[in-house]
């Protein structure tokens, strides 16, 4: 006969983020909502992350012009793992353009609407420079984000042979 578990707790979903140690745990995402980005648009917080390290490392890398950026670190992201908290979109469901490298805001508008309905928590989307890999942008206007924990895993820094493409 099964026992229920005493002191059960709900199992987490672990995605990962590089980013700047100083804002690595800003759960207001105050950088994301100054700047926009590819799924939100300026005004609008948003948390991006991805399903594995290395394509965490992979969207930082694109982002960062030099190997001597700010201290960065490796960020765990525990999300609910509810299915019911999350969406998942496939490419053919994104409207056209979504992936270029200059969408004309495609993506933006359709992250935008997605975080101001603020019916999911998150929403898995392909990633543009992996099309196989599988990237998270997360609502903290979401009713269930306090639930979302973010902690650093360790210090991290590109390997410098990187940059010298």
């Amino acid at each position: 006969m099964l026992k229920p578990l005493i002191g059960y707790t709900t199992v987490q979903m672990r995605t990962w983020r590089i980013a700047i140690e100083k804002a690595a745990l800003d759960r207001e995402c105050k950088g994301a909502r100054e700047s926009g980005g590819h799924w939100h648009s300026e005004g609008q917080p948003a948390l991006y992350a991805a399903m594995t390290v290395e394509l965490a490392v992979l969207e930082k890398f694109v982002h960062t012009e030099e190997v001597d950026e700010a201290p960065l670190v490796l960020v765990a992201v525990d999300l609910p793992d509810d299915p019911a908290l999350g969406l998942d979109v496939r490419a053919a469901d994104l409207p056209e353009g979504w992936d270029a490298l200059d969408d004309g805001g495609s993506a933006t508008a359709f992250g935008t609407a997605f975080l101001k309905k603020r019916d999911y928590l998150y929403m898995r989307v392909p990633s543009v420079i992996v099309g196989e890999g599988v990237n998270v942008v997360i609502n903290p206007a979401h009713h269930a984000y306090d639930q979302v924990k973010l902690s650093i895993a360790r210090s991290f820094g590109f390997d410098p042979r990187m940059f010298k493409r």
